[in-house]
């Protein structure tokens, strides 16, 4: 299974914007919308090494500023040899990389990421997250 079509399994979308909260389903406009961008910027991308681990903590506290989006799978799946229920990125519209946050029900936001490098930066995404 590829990364892309690993976002064919998402149940749920949540958009954090500095705080507030918008959830996204499959029957709604937006979720479409927010899923083929996501993957597009994917295609784009190369897999490489994570940078470092998510802390729980940290992670909850970093997600009250800034846009973040968070892909829920509603069940546990596998991608590089690491499990996850959710899925979580900060939308920075400048950043030419980014984290992808795995969460699990027991640890939260705890542990490795998985980590993609971009040819041109994520303002593409953000605009569609923002314009939701």
């Amino acid at each position: 299974m590829t990364v892309q079509e690993i976002f064919d399994e998402v149940r749920q979308i949540d958009i954090y914007d500095n705080g507030s909260n918008i959830k996204l389903l499959p029957a709604q406009m937006g979720y479409k919308l927010v899923i083929n961008s996501f993957k597009n910027l994917l295609e784009g991308g190369r897999q490489m090494p994570a940078f470092g681990v998510s802390l729980d903590n940290e992670t909850r506290a970093a997600m009250r500023e800034g846009l973040w989006v968070e892909f829920d799978f509603g069940k546990k799946l596998r991608y590089s040899e690491m499990s996850f229920e959710k899925l979580l990125v900060q939308v920075v519209s400048s950043c030419s990389g980014f984290n992808i946050i795995r969460y699990n029900a027991d640890e939260g936001y705890q542990g490795r990421c998985y980590y993609f490098a971009l040819d041109g930066n994520m303002s593409n995404f953000y605009d569609i997250l923002k314009s939701v």
